[in-house]
């Protein structure tokens, strides 16, 4: 019986051993792929945050030529703006004085005004006469 048992064993064993060498190669085989998957080229990385970096800054001076043809003197961008109450200003760094025609600014466009239609449209000075201003009568 003893014998019986033993060679029971030793038939439990092969079986065991015929089934581990089957578990035993696939578990080697995934090592390799997760080990392989692991391994990064740091100097392709580098080289690839390089031709970027590159290609960015082109595309920075690119952006940067057009911005400064479009807000020049004269350029597409230039924009007016109402400095203060009687100056006009551009983008472009011009500037015009609204009140020594006698408006203000018109804080729409930036722009001085050509024509008034009440007497705060007038600069300091100025009376509205019917629709622009005129300068103020002095009493001597």
């Amino acid at each position: 019986m003893l014998g019986v048992l033993l060679g029971m064993a030793s038939v439990g064993a092969s079986a065991q051993d015929a089934r581990a060498p089957m578990v035993a190669p696939a578990a080697r085989a995934v090592a390799p792929q997760l080990a392989n998957a692991m391994a990064i080229d740091y100097q392709a990385q580098y080289r690839k945050e390089v031709d970027k970096n590159k290609q960015l800054r082109g595309e920075n001076d690119g952006l940067r030529q057009q911005l400064a043809e479009m807000t020049r003197h004269g350029g597409s961008l230039v924009r007016a703006y109402c400095e203060t109450a009687t100056v006009s200003r551009n983008t472009a760094g011009a500037r015009n004085d609204c009140a020594h025609d006698g408006y203000t600014c018109e804080p729409v466009s930036g722009l001085c005004r050509t024509s008034a239609n009440d007497s705060d449209q007038c600069s300091d000075g100025f009376l509205l006469d019917v629709d622009h201003c005129v300068p103020r009568p002095t009493h001597d």
